[in-house]
């Protein structure tokens, strides 16, 4: 694998509320007021992922996200998933080019506090990952394990440290998509025609995807590749969003 490129510009945090914000994206890591609502409309339920880990028929469910940034998004979806009785097994496939330091990852906490999220063991397996992989870049894969209190199903958690060109070509085939990097206004990289058609290299028929953007040029890209887009109500204020699948 290559290594990570010497000219990444920095990435700096400050805190505007208690809410992390990149001064490099000009962009919020999540919401304090509606954001586990947001991401369990836009991405869970936009890619009805409840349904597809219940009735599918695949025996492991991957779903691949576009920015990991606190966690939020996996951590709504460990939270469905614990709910369910009898769910599929799911590998759950990120990555993050900027990862957060333990101190403003635990700001996710303190915004949900009713929410089980960022506990000793996971954060400390996060930040030896963390440091192994600025250590060595081509070390860049943290991972970690839930097993189902009802069954014998597993969530795997995958995290690919890094710049997205290097990190994506490392996903196996997903079913599900949670495309959520910075807004493609702020973040024009992870939203490229060329990202996107690796991402449609990692796809198979009926691979879904959600994302908060109805960006005209987003749209138009993805239905080139040959998925299936639709508009739909945005959460909340947000006119809009997208979602669909690879025909």
């Amino acid at each position: 694998m290559s290594s990570f490129p010497s000219n990444q510009p920095k990435n700096t945090i400050e805190f505007k509320e208690g809410v992390p914000i990149s001064k490099l994206f000009d962009d919020v890591y999540f919401s304090k007021e509606g954001g586990w609502e947001e991401s369990l409309y836009v991405f869970f339920n936009g890619n009805e992922v409840g349904t597809k880990i219940k009735e599918g028929t695949q025996s492991i469910y991957r779903i691949g996200e576009l920015g990991f940034g606190s966690g939020l998004n996996l951590f709504v979806t460990l939270d469905n998933w614990k709910s369910l009785e009898n769910p599929k097994s799911i590998t759950f496939v990120s990555l993050e080019g900027y990862p957060l330091n333990a101190e403003t990852l635990l700001t996710l906490n303190k915004s949900y506090p009713d929410k089980t999220l960022w506990y000793e063991e996971l954060i400390t397996s996060y930040e030896i990952a963390k440091d192994t992989w600025e250590k060595d870049k081509n070390k860049n894969l943290w991972t970690y394990t839930w097993d189902h209190k009802t069954n014998k199903s597993q969530f795997t958690l995958n995290v690919y440290f890094g710049d997205i060109q290097i990190c994506l070509p490392s996903f196996p085939a997903i079913n599900s998509w949670y495309l959520d990097g910075f807004s493609p206004s702020k973040n024009p990289d992870m939203w490229s025609p060329e990202i996107l058609s690796t991402l449609r290299d990692k796809s198979i028929s009926g691979t879904s995807f959600a994302t908060f953007s109805s960006a005209g040029f987003l749209r138009r890209n993805l239905i080139e590749l040959g998925f299936v887009v639709k508009k739909k109500k945005g959460y909340g204020r947000k006119r809009e969003m997208i979602s669909g699948f690879l025909e």
